[in-house]
């Protein structure tokens, strides 16, 4: 069985704080039972249509779906999976982890089928997710069809590059890059490691004469895509004084790649590239390539730093989300101009995204049950919520900075559920509350799954034992030094073996 990630506060060795939302507790029990298509956007029976009042039986089950941006898609899982557990009623709550162009597309229903250029303005998912905004232009063409929607950032995280060049350490003494040496390699203008440019920055890297440079790089929409072409034009745009720089034409989420790189779609085909082709370069979200245990590039940020996104930590992630002066005034506003790319601090990690859900306003007029209205506007709550956002700190996401999480509070209130007086409103119990925390429109976070009850156990052990295999590591790395010292140079792996042998006997143990 696959364990839960450390919490990224944990190997950091550094926490975040996070503000508390109100949550209401219920206070009446109700009855159900009908039942709910699993279908997005439709029901078999018992539906309350576009009715604004009534209670709507679902005993006999509920579901939602969504889709999007792979980024938080293990956080998205974790918090819908716990939702599951805690409403009592049969309830399928899905999320496919597609891309962030391909969430936009079937939120919106754009392009498809894709590559048509056919815009359907229909709905194919309940609620999308991107590591991008929307553009303007289709806020404006969605509009103009009398559809409305709010965008929710809800998470920030960290992309970084990665490569698998044999011998280079991770971390300090590691691979150094700037964003114009970036820009060559992925332009096709440098092929090789040995590049005098690269060893230039890299006095100690030792590699074979002419060993080429195996580039891998996303194929579809992707989040990743856009923020890395954006970093590497924000650093090093392509002018007249640089004209080997990064050109704005390949800025986007899907661009015109130099035909000597190799497609890898999506993170675990990313993570294959690396894994698989020795000289590998490549980008993925931080989280992944670190689970992955993936040798990242220390990059150079504004302030000229090199650092990884380990480096950088919780502190260098937000940081670069300190400026919200080009956040719009309103989740149903325009966000296409706020990024965060390349900002300056000396610990600032360069290459920082922002994860958004997306809801349509009016959801009467695309979805038919009003209790799967409402679960979704309390599934978009509990992303603000310490109790279930927190759970996505191991995943290498960070909660948005206040103003943007104000911001996403106000949008979730411009989402119309079609239920004025309240008869199919989701409450989350919070403390006991005696025969109506059965009921079923109630969150309880009084009833829980073993599975995940022994899940998040083990995590924690894992990070322990983690925490001390990176200790043993550092003192068997000191051990070494000492000997080969102390025996002129000739290192002698009898002590090392032994400690290397101990380090090994810790994962027996889980």
């Amino acid at each position: 069985m696959k364990l839960y990630a450390a919490p990224l506060s944990v190997l950091l060795g550094v926490a975040h704080a996070q503000n508390t939302i109100p949550i209401t507790s219920t206070s009446a029990a109700t009855t159900s039972t009908a039942t709910t298509s699993a279908a997005s956007g439709t029901d078999s029976v018992g539906s309350s249509g576009g009715s604004d009042s009534g209670t709507t039986s679902i005993s006999s089950g509920i579901s939602l779906h969504g889709s999007g941006t792979t980024n938080p898609s293990k956080c998205f899982w974790h918090i819908l999976d716990k939702l599951e557990e805690q409403i009592r009623v049969p309830t399928r709550l899905t999320y496919r982890g597609v891309g962030s162009g391909t969430g936009i597309s079937e939120f919106l229903g754009k392009d498809i089928p894709k590559d048509s250029g056919i815009n359907t303005f229909e709905a194919y998912n309940d609620w999308g997710s991107g590591d991008i905004p929307i553009d303007s232009e289709d806020i404006t063409t969605w509009n103009n069809q009398g559809i409305e929607f709010v965008q929710l950032p809800f998470v920030l995280s960290a992309v970084s590059f990665f490569h698998s060049i044999p011998g280079v350490p991770n971390g300090k003494g590691g691979l150094n890059m700037t964003a114009c040496l970036l820009a060559r390699v992925f332009d096709g203008d440098i092929k090789t490691w040995d590049h005098e440019d690269i060893v230039a920055i890299n006095p100690s890297l030792e590699v074979p004469k002419e060993y080429p440079i195996y580039v891998g790089r996303r194929v579809l929409g992707s989040s990743s895509t856009y923020s890395i072409t954006n970093y590497l034009y924000a650093q090093c745009p392509r002018n007249l004084d640089n004209e080997k720089g990064w050109p704005v034409d390949k800025v986007g989420s899907e661009i015109e790649w130099d035909e000597s790189t190799h497609e890898c779609d999506g993170s675990g085909p990313m993570t294959d590239c690396l894994l698989e082709n020795e000289g590998a370069i490549g980008y993925i979200d931080s989280a992944h390539g670190h689970e992955e245990d993936l040798l990242e590039i220390a990059l150079s940020n504004a302030d000229g730093v090199f650092l990884t996104a380990k480096d950088a930590g919780v502190e260098g992630i937000q940081a670069a989300a300190a400026d919200l002066s080009k956040a719009p005034a309103s989740a149903d506003g325009d966000f296409s101009s706020l990024e965060f790319y390349n900002k300056p601090g000396p610990n600032t990690w360069p290459i920082t995204l922002v994860s958004y859900v997306y809801i349509r306003k009016d959801l009467p007029s695309f979805m038919d049950s009003a209790p799967r209205r409402t679960l979704l506007k309390a599934f978009a709550t509990s992303l603000f919520d310490p109790e279930y956002i927190g759970m996505c700190d191991r995943y290498g996401l960070i909660p948005v900075p206040d103003g943007l999480r104000n911001l996403s509070l106000q949008g979730i209130e411009l989402i119309d559920v079609g239920d004025s007086d309240n008869s199919n409103a989701w409450t989350f119990e919070t403390d006991t509350i005696p025969g109506a925390g059965q009921g079923d429109f109630v969150i309880s976070q009084k009833r829980e799954s073993f599975t995940l009850y022994e899940i998040d156990r083990l995590a924690g052990d894992v990070a322990d034992l983690k925490e001390q295999v990176r200790l043993l590591q550092l003192e068997l790395a000191s051990t070494r030094a000492t000997i080969a010292e102390s025996s002129g140079g000739i290192f002698k792996p009898s002590l090392a073996l032994m400690m290397s042998a101990g380090i090994s006997a810790l994962f027996f143990m889980v």
